[in-house]
């Protein structure tokens, strides 16, 4: 070796900036695609038109009715398994009114109607950052390995 020269050890420097970019890029990417697979799942309940809800309601077909906010969901006498959901007008007059109605006309098989509040404490924009934070926990913690490891 020569007078002057330094030896180096490793990649350059250069090289180890550039290996936790493409590491951190990659685990945001796979953060997104984990975020859209569990946003495009499909919905536990199928979801009605409120005029087909209505049909169900005056049939007979509908056990209980559960409004919650906008969304109204309907149990079914055929099946305790058997639910629907549909969307309501801001003002609910139609829905309430016509299980009232029906309850009126029979009163041997009524229909339990039930409000509850909406449960949607976090709203999307919530849901998205704490869908994210384990890919940047999981970013830190490369990132902090890295550093450690260059110390050394």
């Amino acid at each position: 070796m020569r007078a002057g020269s330094r030896a180096t050890r490793g990649p350059a420097p250069g090289f180890e900036m550039t290996r936790i970019a493409a590491l951190l890029l990659l685990l945001v990417v796979l953060g997104l695609g984990l975020l859209y697979a569990y946003r495009s799942q499909a919905p536990s309940m199928p979801e009605v038109d409120v005029s087909q809800a209505l049909q169900d309601i005056n049939a007979g077909r509908v056990r209980a009715v559960t409004i919650a906010g906008t969304k109204a969901i309907l149990e079914f006498r055929d099946s305790p398994a058997h639910k629907e959901q549909t969307t309501l007008p801001e003002p609910d007059s139609v829905l309430a009114r016509t299980v009232m109605d029906y309850n009126a006309a029979n009163r041997s098989q009524p229909i339990e109607l039930r409000y509850v509040q909406d449960g949607q404490t976090v709203g999307v924009i919530g849901s998205i950052i704490l869908s994210l934070v384990p890919v940047f926990l999981i970013g830190g913690f490369f990132y902090y390995l890295m550093g450690t490891r260059r110390r050394l």
